[in-house]
C-alpha cells in the first residue's frame, strides 16, 4: 500500500509538472512596428501638411521583456502645419535608441483639450496567440 502510494504522489507530481510547463504561453506571438501611423494619419486626416524632416530609420532590436527582435523605428521626425504654414505638432521617432516609444508634441493653443502639449506612445502593435 505504502509503494503504491508512492507511485500515485510521484505520477502527480510529474504530471502536474507538466501540466503547468505546457500551460505557460507567450502573451504575444507577434510584435510588428506601425511606424506611428494612426498618430501620423490623426493629423493629415485633419487636413495639417505632414514634412519629413528627417526619415524614420529602422533597425532590428532585440526586447528582452518579449525574447524578440523586433525591427524597429529608432529615429525620425514628421512636422505637421496647418495652412497658413503655422507648426502644430510634431512626432519625433527618438535619438537611435531601441525602444518602443515615439513623441508626439503639439501646440496647446490649437489643441486646447490636450493641455499636456507631450505624449509618448508605443509604436509597436501586439498580436495574441489566440
Amino acid at each position: 500500500m505504502f509503494k503504491l502510494n508512492r507511485w500515485v504522489v510521484s505520477f502527480l507530481l510529474i504530471g502536474s509538472v507538466f501540466f503547468f510547463v505546457s500551460c505557460e504561453k507567450d502573451v504575444v506571438e507577434t510584435i510588428t512596428s506601425n511606424d506611428g501611423v494612426q498618430a501620423r494619419l490623426a493629423y493629415t486626416e485633419k487636413g495639417y501638411t505632414e514634412i519629413e524632416v528627417n526619415p524614420i530609420v529602422k533597425i532590428t532590436c532585440y526586447f528582452s521583456n518579449w525574447d524578440k527582435d523586433v525591427m524597429t523605428p529608432v529615429s525620425g521626425l514628421f512636422d505637421y502645419y496647418d495652412t497658413d504654414d503655422n507648426w502644430v505638432a510634431s512626432i519625433d521617432f527618438g535619438d537611435g535608441t531601441c525602444d518602443e516609444w515615439a513623441t508626439k508634441t503639439w501646440d496647446v493653443d490649437v489643441f486646447p483639450d490636450y493641455p499636456s502639449g507631450t505624449n509618448d506612445f508605443s509604436v509597436f502593435d501586439y498580436k495574441d496567440k489566440n
